[in-house]
């Protein structure tokens, strides 16, 4: 027999359990049997009077603030990845704080046994879902029933038909087309702001308008609709305008003259905000050693605790930047101007100066509020070229005392960096560019350069210097982390990659140098694609929060973001941390801004991932506009995505993500195995795997949802070896729109 448990074991088993649990869970589990049950009965009726437990000990118990199995949930936005996120509600209250818990909607799989897919929901709908804890604060959902249309907001282009106006939406999980109000101001080819009126279930949808935001023929309407999709602020108020422009230069008193010391920027050719500038020379006191200065803008010499703009700069949360502009944290008046640490002008600036030893270990450093001025202003391709030994003639005045000692320094910290051992997944971005009426004129994917690294790798020591820093003064700040990856994932990617004939060990320390070693013996194999983007999809989302738990990813025990308070808000509460700490001026952390750290973190925590986002959503429209006109053509690309619907595809050469429906691979059933990243024929045999290169023509191009349909040319293999034949003329079917109930 067993013993009674302590409230404390009965609390801990409770959270271990998915789900809720019921007292016959707790007593199986405690080998508790006949009367002993008993007192059992009475410690949960306590622990429920007391507040410790909630629900019923027949139908399931759960601690408290968790979440029933059946909640009532309010979509709020995606995540990173893309995925729907919502909150609980509660007595008709939002449980949206700090230390509520965050539900991932779920659509990934049937709901129940006649493959009937969840109901669609999108942000601002409200629904009632089966919820499964997976951590602490994170919950899935699975949805049951829509709980009505209204409040949702949808945004689309205006058809006129002949019963009236109709939106199409942008939102290409959007099932349906709505009609609006009769009333309604707007003109066929409008983009508007609508929100969904309540309904029956059959019918037509309804919508209200709620703001009319441009044409849908504007070259710039891509990025509008991603804006209003995320809900992006984009006018700042009269009252941070009016503030902005009454702001004078710094005052330069007490601060450390840096003049002297010649640094440089380093940005993109199409930079317009500089904010951060660096120097190195050798250290005479440590042989073969040097001493790294980097200077970053004085933002909040500017932006004062609590003032308008600094309200509004934390509402932003960061910049965003779109193919055609930038979504600024600050008025133009601070980002591109009195703060940008602009060529040969004199700025206030927080500077730290760093002691890189020979082997690359940093040996101590120093910060300081100072007076800085860059003498000259590269593009990385300029400072490329000065690295490779060939200088140009507008720089050679630089090389041998600016340059060429930087590359130097940098050499000694790859030392460090090696041993260091930090994550390396190399997953190039595209670039779009565009002429100023808002056509795309080229994309491409930028060349990785050395100068690119050296920079990063001056700025992620100098926010390792910040955190430390902070850390021995005691003062509270917002750290940046990244955690391991989740058990799960872990053991998902060790089951993948034994499908693959490659060994991961599950027994070992999680450190980034065995992702590395993965990928190091791959890197001369086809499947070397494949490995490197499961391990990407392994990793856990960084974030900001005032507990350090390291940055895995950089393979670092403590780091906070320090280098870009121009265009990141966690930057700028960092230096007022560090104002502070120095006792540099009054302009530093207050109690309040220390107090409210929290919520700090998990607010732009969230504007940092509705950014991403946008500018993801907004680059593959553009991408899309652009193929619109190569209907027909051939491309290469990998497989990105392994779904029910088919495979998502990413174009070499563009970058641009499209889908080969699933009822373009054959007229054979294909089964989805979407844990292990690959789909096979139930028929042939042929399998599709994650990273595998492919051959696909493309089918359609829908600019308004940034949608890209694709059919598959070649690709695939049988039992590893033999390639797809190429496809045959007009075979490409068009997906249905509506799922077919039953099973297929």
């Amino acid at each position: 027999m067993g013993t009674i448990p302590t409230r404390d074991e009965i609390l801990k088993f409770i959270a271990d359990r998915p789900g809720e649990t019921t007292k016959r869970d707790i007593a199986k589990a405690f080998n508790i049997k006949g009367a002993d049950r008993i007192p059992l009965k009475r410690l949960l009726r306590e622990m429920s009077a007391e507040g410790l437990l909630e629900g019923s000990r027949k139908s399931g118990m759960r601690g408290q603030g968790d979440l029933p199995n059946v909640s009532v949930v309010q979509v709020t936005g995606r995540n990173k990845e893309g995925y729907l996120v919502a909150r609980a509600r509660h007595e008709g209250r939002l449980l949206d704080g700090p230390q509520d818990p965050i539900i991932e909607i779920d659509d990934s799989a049937p709901r129940n046994r006649r493959h009937r897919p969840s109901p669609l929901v999108s942000p601002g709908d409200t629904a009632l879902a089966r919820l499964r804890r997976v951590d602490k604060d994170t919950y899935i959902a699975r949805v049951i029933r829509k709980l009505g249309d209204a409040g949702g907001q949808i945004i689309g282009v205006v058809r006129e038909r002949n019963d009236g106006l109709w939106l199409i939406p942008a939102d290409r999980r959007e099932r349906y087309d709505y009609q609006l109000e009769k009333d309604t101001k707007a003109a066929h080819g409008d983009l508007l702001i609508c929100e969904k009126l309540p309904g029956p279930r059959m019918g037509a949808k309804r919508a209200k308008l709620k703001e009319n935001i441009g044409a849908a023929d504007d070259p710039h309407a891509f990025s509008l609709i991603s804006i209003a999709e995320q809900g992006l602020p984009t006018v700042f108020p009269d009252a941070v305008m009016a503030e902005a422009e009454a702001v004078t230069e710094a005052d330069a008193t007490g601060r450390e003259d840096l003049t002297a010391l010649p640094f440089i920027t380093i940005d993109p050719a199409d930079a317009r905000d500089h904010d951060d500038a660096v120097f190195a020379e050798p250290d005479p006191d440590n042989e073969g050693g040097y001493i790294v200065w980097v200077a970053i803008a004085d933002v909040a010499a500017y932006v004062k605790p609590a003032s308008e703009m600094d309200v509004e700069a934390r509402k932003r949360g960061n910049s965003v930047y779109m193919p055609d502009r930038v979504v600024p944290m600050l008025p133009e008046r601070l980002s591109n101007d009195l703060c940008s640490l602009r060529e040969n002008e004199t700025r206030p600036c927080m500077a730290v100066r760093m002691q890189i030893a020979a082997n690359g270990q940093k040996t101590g450093h120093q910060f300081y509020r100072g007076l800085m001025r860059s003498v000259a202003k590269l593009s990385y391709a300029e400072a490329q070229h000065a690295f490779d030994g060939d200088c140009l003639p507008a720089f050679t005045h630089l090389n041998d005392t600016v340059l060429q000692p930087l590359w130097q320094a940098y050499q000694c910290m790859v030392e460090a960096r090696e041993q260091r051992q930090p994550l390396r997944i190399n997953r190039p971005e595209r670039r779009i560019e565009m002429d100023d009426k808002g056509k795309i004129t080229r994309i491409y994917i930028p060349p990785s350069l050395e100068a690119h690294k050296l920079i990063e790798e001056m700025m992620v020591t100098a926010n390792v210097c910040a955190a430390e820093t902070l850390e021995k003064a005691k003062r509270p700040l917002i750290y940046r982390v990244h955690d391991t990856p989740p058990d799960d994932r872990v053991r998902a990617l060790s089951d993948f990659l034994r499908s693959m004939n490659v060994k991961l060990s599950l027994g070992q320390t999680l450190l980034p140098k065995l992702f590395n070693g993965l990928m190091e013996q791959a890197a001369d194999q086809p499947y070397a694609p494949t490995i490197s983007e499961a391990v990407l999809r392994t990793q856990a989302q960084a974030v900001y929060t005032i507990e350090n738990i390291g940055h895995f990813g950089l393979n670092l025990g403590r780091y906070a973001h320090f280098t870009s308070p121009i265009r990141r808000y966690a930057d700028l509460t960092v230096h007022r941390a560090l104002i502070a700490a120095l006792k540099a001026g009054k302009d530093g952390q207050t109690d309040a801004e220390a107090e409210a750290l929290p919520d700090i973190a998990e607010a732009i925590s969230q504007t940092e991932r509705r950014a991403m986002l946008a500018e993801r959503s907004a680059g593959q429209r553009y991408l899309s506009a652009h193929m619109s006109r190569q209907i027909g053509e051939s491309f290469s690309a990998r497989i990105s995505g392994v779904s029910r619907a088919g495979l998502f595809v990413t174009l070499d050469d563009s970058g641009a993500d499209g889908l080969i429906p699933i009822s373009q691979l054959g007229d054979e059933r294909f089964y989805a195995d979407e844990s292990n990243m690959f789909m096979t024929g139930g028929t042939s045999g042929i399998s599709f795997r994650i990273g595998e290169s492919v051959e696909v023509e493309l089918e359609e191009a829908t600019p308004l949802k940034g949608g890209l349909l694709f059919s598959l040319v070649d690709g695939g293999t049988y039992g590893g070896k033999q390639k797809r034949g190429p496809k045959k003329r007009g075979a490409f079917r068009r997906p249905p729109r509506h799922r077919p109930r039953g099973r297929r």
